[in-house]
Order: structure tokens, then sequence, then C-alpha cells
């Protein structure tokens, strides 16, 4: 295990190795926050990816495993894996996200930028979800999730949204592009990886998000305020059927071909290191 530096400052628990970036920046803002920590615990869609992220841990990673979750937003994923028995620490660039996270009750903390982690060969396992399509350096961000895992099996478990004809309004959500199973599995290969698994989920709901596309086209203008709450919010019965829908889709998850959905779960391992016999 390497930590590579020592955090500048610690504020209530959270450590803080990159104060700087602890606001707002360019690929996700802060108030976001609010809104999600609000809907992370009721809304369809965050419940249904919750629960498939927790099928894949359990099918790949051990509970006694050493976990981190990179860009966690409000830790709300690390804390449904934590009550399932892992062992997770979270990394954030936003305190306020961190503070969320505390409250959930989770006691490994750390405020650091991902392209400047303060760890190496630390965890045996890294999540990334729908982190990714929000970064311009994407192949860059996969690297140093790599640098941060044990060479003996490390994985990286990571979601993002797929297929660009889906695009609706991507670029104010600040994202800069959507994926496919190709895609995904190229940039994750190049970054030093072994794909395991990679698939479409969210396959019943596709209809519906190409119809967001069509009633809400990515425009160029800013996210309003009521527009981001308007997107959140839902029709009490809507949601409980489609949360209906998306658990059924889980359980028959590993019965069904990869058909394509709104999304993509993919899990790698890291690659091991090449040795020069001759040094």
């Amino acid at each position: 295990m390497t930590q590579k530096r020592d955090p500048i400052t610690r504020e209530n628990g959270i450590y803080i190795f990159d104060p700087s970036i602890s606001q707002d920046n360019q690929d996700y803002h802060a108030e976001s926050l609010n809104i999600l920590h609000k809907a992370e615990n009721k809304y369809f869609w965050f419940l249904a990816r919750k629960e498939r992220i927790l099928c894949m841990f359990n099918r790949y990673v051990p509970h006694d495993k050493k976990i981190i979750e990179l860009g966690a937003g409000t830790g709300n994923i690390s804390h449904y894996l934590m009550n399932d028995g892992y062992d997770v620490a979270v990394g954030e660039m936003h305190i306020k996200g961190l503070r969320y996270a505390q409250a959930y009750g989770i006691q490994k903390c750390y405020q650091f930028d991902l392209f400047d982690p303060p760890f190496e060969n630390h965890f045996d396992a890294v999540g990334l979800f729908d982190v990714l399509e929000h970064l311009d350096q994407d192949l860059l961000a996969l690297q140093q999730c790599r640098s941060l895992l044990k060479a003996n099996g490390g994985k990286l478990i990571l979601t993002v949204p797929a297929f660009n004809f889906l695009w609706s309004r991507d670029d104010a959500y600040g994202h800069k592009r959507r994926y496919t199973v190709k895609s995904l599995n190229r940039i994750v290969t190049n970054a030093g990886f072994n794909v395991l698994d990679c698939r479409y989920y969210f396959s019943a709901i596709m209809p519906l998000l190409f119809l967001r596309r069509i009633i809400h086209p990515d425009d160029g203008s800013p996210l309003a305020q009521e527009e981001y709450n308007s997107e959140i919010k839902i029709n009490p019965l809507l949601n409980r059927l489609l949360k209906a829908v998306c658990r059924v889709e889980n359980k028959i998850y590993s019965f069904i071909p990869n058909f394509p959905g709104g999304s993509i779960i993919l899990i790698a391992e890291k690659e091991a290191e090449s040795i020069d016999p001759l040094q």
C-alpha cells in the first residue's frame, strides 16, 4: 500500500488533499448534490442502478476487499454497498458531497482530484459510477483509477450512459459523450485493464429514453434550476411502475442476451505489469 502524500488538512473527519478544487469546476457542479441527495433514495433510476451495481460486486468482489468510490457525489452508492457488508471509502472533489457521505456513516472520506490521486496500489476495487462521461480526459481518468488499484486482481467497476442517439439534454448536465459496449471496452482496455464483463442495462426503458430525446432535444442552452428539478421529480405511480419494471429486468439480467439499453455497466481487472527479464 502506498500513500503518495499526506492530506493538507483534516476538516471534521474529511481528509482534504486539494482544497482548490472543492468548489464548482467545469465537469460537475456542487449545487446539483442537494437535488441528487433528495432523489437517490426514491427515484426508480437510482434505485435500480444501485441494485445492479451491488449484484456486480457480489459476483466479482469479496466482502473483505478494500474499495473506494470515486466521484462519489453524496456517497449514496457507497452507503448501499456498506449496508451489504463492504468496506468502502469515498473520494470526491466536493467537500459538500463528503459531508453527505459522513451523514450516511461512511468513515473514510477523501477530498482530492481524480487526476492527481494521493494513493497508489492501495485499493482492491475502484467504483466509478456515471462519472466518466463528465470528464474531458476519460482515458487519463481510467489510467489514474488503475494506479489506485493493487497489482494482484484489482478491479474497476463503472457505469456510463449509452448511445449518442439517446442524447437529450446531456450537454446541459455536463456530459461530454455517451458510450457503446464496443467503445467502452476499447478505452478501458487501452487504459491497461482486462474487461471481465460489459453489458447494457435499462433496456426495458429504452423507448422512454428515446422519447425523452425527442421531447427534450439538446438545444445548447444552459439547464435552468426548474428544469433540473422536473427531471428528477416524477409522478409517484409512474415511479413505482418503472421501479418494478427495472427490478424485473435486474432479476433476469443474467438470463437474457445483451440487449441495447440506456446505460452500460462494466467490470475489468488491472492488467499485470510487464516485467523486462533483462532488468
